[in-house]
């Protein structure tokens, strides 16, 4: 016969074994859904992301996809960089909604280093928090935004030919 102490002791053991198998199946719960939030939320930039490649593959006939780029101005366009069949490094613009698709060679203007480079010198930015490609007013830029020192948001869009600026948005 077991005494009250062993009985105790047995059911202090079960209970701390209920307790790490209930906490072990909350970190678990916990991390599935987090996981699941983000591929939900992650679903419509990976689709954009695969037509867009499709896209340039087909007719762009881009071999090694590499960097993906979201452009959101008056328009949305979306850009994927690699290169092609002869190995040149080229940049596909496909619109969102339609119409013509643009492939540049990179070496044709400014990459996303030199863009960086030239606002980070131009500008001193706090932090660079994006540079994409894009279309405005029917020529290609780069978009770059960034926080100032005064921690605001602001808008710069460079030629990608030429480097000068577009439109500046400040203080945002």
């Amino acid at each position: 016969m077991q005494s009250r102490r062993e009985v105790q002791r047995a059911h202090d053991r079960g209970s701390a074994l209920r307790t790490l198998r209930n906490i072990i199946i909350a970190i678990l719960l916990v991390l599935l859904l987090g996981w699941s939030i983000f591929a939900v939320s992650n679903q419509p930039r990976a689709e954009a992301k695969r037509q867009a490649t499709q896209m340039a593959e087909k007719y762009a006939h881009l071999q090694h996809p590499q960097h993906f780029y979201i452009y959101n101005r008056e328009s949305t366009f979306y850009t994927v960089t690699g290169k092609n069949r002869s190995g040149q490094p080229i940049m596909v613009i496909v619109p969102q909604k339609g119409g013509n698709i643009r492939v540049l060679k990179q070496n044709a203007g400014l990459s996303a280093q030199q863009v960086r480079a030239m606002t980070s010198r131009n500008r001193r930015p706090a932090e660079i928090l994006k540079v994409a490609p894009g279309v405005f007013n029917d020529k290609t830029v780069w978009e770059v935004t960034y926080r100032n020192k005064k921690g605001n948001l602001c808008y710069d869009l460079i030629n990608f030919k030429t480097g000068h600026y577009v439109q500046e948005i400040n203080n945002l």
